[in-house]
């Protein structure tokens, strides 16, 4: 069971964790996903859907502060 408390992670930690999860929800409806470990054009992974491709970037918040 995966730990839901989120609280302990540094932001960076946490935003990490949101990329991961929202290539994870794209992927399960079986969306192909592209990643690079190396995030400088404010890409965080592509999203092939339908034969389109789509650039996502991913943003994280939890009750006001800069989390998930």
């Amino acid at each position: 069971m995966p730990n839901k408390n989120w609280s302990k992670l540094s932001t960076q930690q946490l935003g990490r964790y949101a990329e991961h999860y929202a290539m994870m929800e794209f992927a399960s409806y079986g969306h192909e996903i592209y990643s690079s470990e190396v995030n400088d054009h404010g890409v965080d992974f592509i999203a092939k859907i339908r034969g389109k491709f789509y650039e996502v970037h991913v943003k994280s918040t939890l009750r006001g502060s800069y989390v998930l």
